[in-house]
């Protein structure tokens, strides 16, 4: 698991960047827990990007389904649809 900090505004906020690949049947209690541990430390919802291409379909079914049963304060959700020219560009 990557983190990455930067100093923002001046050094008046840090902005956290958290990478790493996890299992995509992680239990919605496993899933939620460092999303309200993150919530509770910045103060406001987690912005979620849900990146998906053609084939990824099933995949992301299954985050919707998952992160649709999250508290509303917990999560943002946000899709960025990639068009099948861009998929096969990005790998």
């Amino acid at each position: 698991m990557t983190m990455r900090f930067d100093p923002e505004q001046g050094g008046s906020y840090t902005r956290l960047r958290l990478v790493e690949s996890v299992p995509t049947a992680a239990p919605l209690q496993g899933a939620a827990q460092p999303i309200r541990g993150l919530t509770f430390w910045s103060g406001r919802p987690i912005r979620c990007v849900l990146s998906v291409g053609r084939e990824a379909a099933c995949w992301c079914e299954w985050w919707t389904d998952l992160l649709a049963g999250m508290p509303e304060d917990l999560l943002e959700l946000r899709y960025d649809i990639v068009r099948a020219d861009q998929d096969r560009r990005d790998r």
